[in-house]
């Protein structure tokens, strides 16, 4: 849909003769420009107070922000009805901190089915999805040509829109710990230039280690006061620099700093296999987190061998639908299982040459190397040979 720009009335009739008609013309299309600001800015009030809902959780619950998208809706398609738009040419916010669509999807895709679309989706003026995402993701899988739509103003500030995606997400759909942690990640990194977002979980631990040192806490309901106090609390324990940024940035989100670091910063240290899991299987993160335990490093076993036992746990927990406490008995079990098959191996006599040779093959780390091409070539000829070897007495 074109972006609807304001109308140079002035310019529009420098030329033509000033007769009756012609002026009456030029207040009706003033009258209209004037309607049609006032349409553009009801409906970016309706979206400012979207957000305002997200913010202010003592007032608000997940119903009272339907009703909100929904008035805003209901706006949009009162004064300028509905379209229906290619499917194709729609595309997701990339700035939405929701991934995980799989079940959504499909219970949407059959309420598609048996329903019809019941509720247009929500676009920008360049078909950027601003609500309707599932929507649109189930029209896609039962191949639609095109959705319903209603169109309203897109945000000039990318992280404005980040912003408003999250607060959009949070209570109207639960974001997952992954989800949500890579997003406020990037809201902070919006919000202090220059920060990196490996940095953010290190600097919200930093602190709150600083205060435990000292004997010191946030408050377990800082996130829930006014600004003003947030800062103050900030200020009065010697908080400051980026540090009272990002705090400042959680806490204006309704996010307790020390619940993050507990509960949800966690998930991004996530093995990219189970992250892939979370988002495309189903995954619980809770779950996730006690299967990233089956590691190479405290399994003392290879990468390939950790990564093919992670997903047979994957696999179990998701078919079986285990719960926390039944994934993390069955990823013990996994551990106990690999330690005693380390200690009956290690039982065995062993080699002592080849014993020096496995700790220098794995020592080696070929990127921190500056060998030349013919030392690599050397060395691929010669492992190739040794590999040959050891073949042949497996066999």
């Amino acid at each position: 849909m074109a972006k609807r720009d304001r109308l140079d009335v002035d310019s529009f009739f420098s030329e033509v003769d000033q007769s009756q008609e012609v002026y009456n013309l030029r207040e009706r299309l003033k009258a209209l420009e004037a309607e049609l600001d006032q349409q553009v800015g009801r409906e970016q009030t309706l979206v400012a107070d979207i957000e305002q809902l997200r913010l202010d959780t003592n007032r608000t619950n997940g119903q009272q922000l339907q009703n909100q998208i929904s008035q805003l809706r209901e706006h949009l398609k009162q004064n300028q009805g509905t379209f229906h738009y290619r499917v194709e040419d729609i595309y997701p916010n990339r700035e939405q901190p929701r991934k995980s669509f799989v079940e959504a999807v499909e219970a949407m895709t059959l309420s598609l089915q048996q329903e019809g679309q019941l509720d247009p989706v929500i676009l920008f003026e360049d078909g950027m999805l601003f609500d309707g995402e599932c929507r649109w993701r189930a029209a896609q899988q039962l191949g639609w040509e095109s959705l319903e739509a209603v169109f309203t103003t897109k945000p000039d500030d990318s992280s404005l829109l980040r912003r408003r995606a999250y607060l959009t997400s949070l209570h109207r759909r639960s974001l997952n710990a992954l989800d949500k942690a890579e997003t406020l990640v990037a809201i902070a990194c919006d919000a202090v230039p220059g920060l990196l977002p490996e940095e953010v979980p290190r600097l919200v631990n930093r602190v709150l280690t600083r205060l435990k040192r000292r004997k010191q806490s946030l408050g377990e309901r800082l996130h829930l006061q006014s600004p003003q106090e947030q800062q103050a609390i900030l200020a009065q324990l010697a908080i400051e620099g980026d540090e009272a940024q990002v705090l400042a940035v959680f806490l204006g989100l309704q996010e307790h700093p020390a619940s993050l670091s507990r509960n949800i910063f966690p998930s991004l240290n996530l093995a990219d296999d189970l992250k892939a899991a979370v988002r495309e299987s189903a995954l619980g993160c809770p779950q996730a987190m006690l299967i990233n335990r089956l590691s190479a490093s405290e399994l003392g076993i290879s990468q390939r061998q950790a990564l093919k036992l992670r997903q047979k746990a994957v696999k179990e927990v998701v078919s079986q639908n285990l719960s926390t406490t039944q994934t993390q008995a069955w990823v013990a079990q996994q551990k106990q299982k690999h330690i005693e098959s380390v200690e009956v191996a290690h039982s065995v006599p062993r080699d002592r040459q080849v014993e020096r040779l496995l700790t220098t093959v794995k020592k080696l780390d070929l990127t921190a190397t500056g060998a030349s091409t013919e030392q690599l070539q050397d060395l691929q000829q010669a492992l190739e040979a040794m590999l040959m070897q050891v073949k042949q007495r497996l066999q």
